[in-house]
């Protein structure tokens, strides 16, 4: 296929995509969560002495990311998570050897299972990494099946032998390696394709927007941590075209555990996502670049407008027709009071103009690499 019909089927994909008007946008990253230094402290020997646990899925006012601000919610994944090659010992944390191997492998999953409790709107998932990895000098992190909130520090008191004050964990795990089509997230090649992690579908119920986070670092050795990451939109999970892209540029790795924040804003059912990485120098990297985890958490929508029946930000004749036909939530005479008491109300215009849609941009960047899918 020539360079110049493979340009125009993915301008015309991107397109036709572009009428779902999906929005991908990079929040931020809360570094170094809960201040918490790998590998921590632990019994060894001494089982009044707790672990040091990562801090995630507890409530705090550093959780700045949160999609609920209030006391008790402000935790990452109150809405669903996934985590990869985790393993729990107590009250030793580092009792099996480290190992890996390709996702799937009975054997790897038994001993260090992948923990998965997604929202209802994910109605499909998939690891696009080559390798899964666990049981290595890995941090410490909430264990989401026990901690959500609130942390329960009797937990250690009920196991045996007691250890007081121990919040609930797993050990950290990652999904890493090249991806299974062969990108290696280490290719200097600046048009190169990032390697694939883990990508998802949603379907029925998509709220209007939701928040990705992904969990990075954490790990024995900085230089497995990924340098750059990206959430694209994509046409299969198992290879396809990109349909739009963001990146959360260049990311550091210090050991501490990290989690970078993408929001998704008017997903549509069928839509698909997939998360993939760029290493750091390959010389110290190896093409590793590991990553433990992802969060899903609805964001809360966007404040109404009293009398905006047509929701279109701003009131006026068009939404007493609205109310007239019958489309309004009261049609009796409260619902003409609000729109009259609010007639010429607008909503405040956003402080920036939004960019040109970054479909067509996508499709251009990837016209040379799209052999094979990027996630």
């Amino acid at each position: 296929m020539s360079l110049r019909i493979l340009t125009l089927l993915l301008l015309a994909t991107a397109l036709a995509h572009s009428a779902d008007a999906v929005d991908l946008s990079f929040v931020g990253s809360h570094y170094n969560i809960g201040g918490t230094f790998f590998p921590g402290a632990g019994p060894n020997g001494n089982p009044n002495r707790p672990y040091v646990v990562v801090p995630w899925r507890t409530s705090s006012t550093a959780n700045v990311y949160s999609a609920v601000d209030e006391d008790g919610q402000r935790y990452y994944g109150r809405d669903g998570y996934a985590v990869f090659g985790t393993r729990f010992d107590y009250p030793s944390a580092y009792v099996a050897p480290g190992s890996s191997a390709a996702p799937g492998d009975p054997i790897i999953e038994s001993l260090f299972p992948n923990l998965i409790d997604l929202p209802d709107f994910v109605v499909d998932s998939q690891v696009l990494a080559s390798r899964v990895v666990g049981g290595y000098g890995y941090a410490l992190i909430d264990d989401p099946t026990q901690t959500a909130g609130i942390r329960n520090w009797a937990w250690g008191e009920s196991q045996s032998p007691q250890s007081f004050g121990q919040a609930p964990y797993v050990q950290l795990g990652i999904l890493d390696g090249w991806d299974q089509f062969g990108n290696d997230p280490a290719n200097p090649n600046p048009e190169a394709l990032p390697a694939g992690r883990w990508g998802f579908a949603v379907g029925e119920g998509t709220p209007a927007a939701f928040r990705l986070g992904v969990m990075s670092d954490g790990t024995d050795n900085a230089n497995f941590v990924p340098e750059e990451i990206f959430l694209a939109q994509v046409t299969s999970l198992a290879g396809g075209a990109v349909l739009d892209f963001v990146s959360s540029g260049t990311i550091t790795a210090n050991r501490f555990v990290d989690m970078h924040f993408f929001d998704i804003t008017d997903a549509q059912p069928g839509d698909l996502f997939a998360v993939g990485v760029k290493a750091q120098d390959g010389s110290i990297s190896f093409g590793n670049s590991g990553l433990a985890g992802f969060s899903f958490d609805i964001l809360p929508a966007a404040p109404g407008l009293t009398g905006d029946y047509n929701t279109d930000g701003v009131v006026d004749a068009a939404d007493y027709t609205v109310w007239r036909d019958g489309g309004a939530p009261d049609n009796g005479p409260a619902g003409y009071t609000l729109w009259a008491e609010n007639y010429g109300s607008t909503l405040p215009l956003p402080l920036s103009v939004p960019e040109p849609s970054t479909a067509l941009l996508a499709a251009l960047a990837m016209v040379g690499a799209v052999r094979r899918r990027v996630s």
